[in-house]
């Protein structure tokens, strides 16, 4: 019956996928063509990927070791000679945006700071830039580190106040310490300050979800992301994770949780910015992945470049290697074709709940009918309203599209990931 499930979800997601962006994109990662390099670019974003942690946790998916001080060193060298290459490559672009995450990267930020500073020789810096953090890993001389470096949005992944909860997911720190540093944080003078929380998770009760969503408004987070455990524990990254025993939560439960979420920031002045984001005052908002293109530094990295998507080698001695024999350390590559563009623009526009009606004809130019067609369709079954600029999803569109994340999109990326664990170097992944 599994097998046949599997045929079944494969044939429909290809006749979903021809209806949307024709027959001419190819869904294949592959390495990329030795005469390929990546198109001149004016504006952009950066991701860079620091994979030291000092306690790796089971749930994560991403790219990351165990934090070793002889490591920083030649990965300083090997990131900063990679912002080079992007830079030789696309030319001296603006960047929009920079978003550091990893691994934790506030264990390594002698190292951050220098790649921060040689990015700013070699591209326009023109936005915010924005870094994870631990709790476990903060403390004053940290907050000087970040200050000193620029770097005015931060995000903390508490996870939960509840020991209980905490011990599951494998943090190692009592609740106290994730208070004390959220406090920290907010006396310190960031711009913003995003508080990651975690709902769903086995037998957490909505009083606890409701109670972390609190503690963490008290303590100064003015933005606040929640999500549930969906790093692929159903899957076979669940497996090389070794969260046989997790599950997806319980949909009931988690819808219960996701509206119980949506209704305490929307009655103490958080407004919707994602799928998963409330924000409360003039902040800017902190987003880990809502930017239209970005240029990524660091193993694993991804990049997203006005011709497709590219992905850096996961293995960190190969990625050492490749940048320092002067070569690119992408591994794999899509093409994006015209269309598949367009719809790309659109999933992430789903994620921000609101899709706004001039940039939809820019992204979608003379094809812009059939995404119209899809949010009229939403808005007859009320997953979305619509006003004059906008169409902006309602809780229960929110809730339903973070769901089809979870099953659909999740399941793509787990696709690459395995195959990216297993061999530095793929020759072709089909998704």
């Amino acid at each position: 019956m599994s097998s046949l499930s599997n045929i079944i979800s494969r044939l429909m997601t290809c006749v979903i996928r021809g209806y949307l962006v024709g027959t001419e994109q190819r869904w294949v990662f592959e390495s990329p063509p030795q005469n390929w390099t990546p198109p001149q670019i004016k504006r952009t974003s950066l991701y860079l990927h620091v994979p030291f942690c000092r306690n790796c946790c089971p749930y994560c998916p991403y790219t990351k070791v165990p934090f070793d001080e002889a490591l920083v060193e030649p990965y300083t060298r090997a990131a900063i000679s990679e912002v080079d290459w992007w830079a030789d490559m696309v030319g001296h672009a603006e960047l929009t945006s920079i978003y550091i995450g990893g691994g934790t990267p506030t264990i390594a930020m002698k190292s951050v700071a220098g790649v921060l500073r040689h990015v700013r020789d070699r591209f326009r810096l023109a936005g915010d830039v924005c870094i994870e953090t631990n709790p476990a890993d903060l403390g004053k001389e940290t907050i000087r580190h970040l200050h000193e470096a620029g770097i005015a949005l931060v995000s903390l992944g508490v996870q939960s106040f509840h020991p209980g909860h905490l011990a599951m997911l494998g943090r190692r720190y009592d609740p106290l310490v994730a208070e004390h540093a959220l406090a920290l944080l907010a006396e310190s003078g960031f711009t913003s300050i995003n508080v990651d929380l975690m709902f769903s998770l086995p037998g957490q009760k909505t009083s606890e979800v409701i109670s972390d969503l609190t503690r963490a408004a008290q303590l100064g987070a003015n933005q606040i992301t929640t999500y549930p455990l969906f790093t692929f524990p159903y899957t076979s990254v669940g497996e090389y994770l070794r969260l046989k025993s997790v599950r997806m939560p319980d949909l009931r439960q988690r819808k219960a949780h996701y509206r119980a979420i949506n209704d305490w920031c929307v009655d103490h002045g958080y407004e919707r910015v994602s799928v998963w984001s409330f924000k409360r005052g003039n902040a800017p908002r902190y987003s880990s992945v809502t930017r239209d293109g970005y240029i990524g530094v660091g193993p694993g990295a991804g990049s997203h470049l006005p011709d497709g998507f590219v992905l850096n080698t996961f293995d960190l001695n190969s990625w050492f290697q490749s940048i320092h024999a002067g070569h690119s350390a992408i591994a794999l590559r899509m093409p994006f074709t015209d269309r598949m563009s367009a719809w790309w623009w659109l999933y992430w526009r789903f994620y921000d709940t609101r899709v706004q009606l001039d940039s939809l004809n820019t992204a979608f130019g003379n094809n812009k009918s059939m995404a119209l067609r899809l949010l009229k369709a939403l808005e007859l079954i009320k997953l979305v309203n619509r006003n004059d600029k906008n169409f902006e999803f309602t809780e229960p569109g929110a809730f339903w599209i973070h769901l089809i994340q979870n099953y659909f999109a999740l399941n793509y990326v787990n696709t690459v990931w395995t195959e990216a664990r297993r061999e530095p170097w793929p020759q072709a992944v089909m998704i």
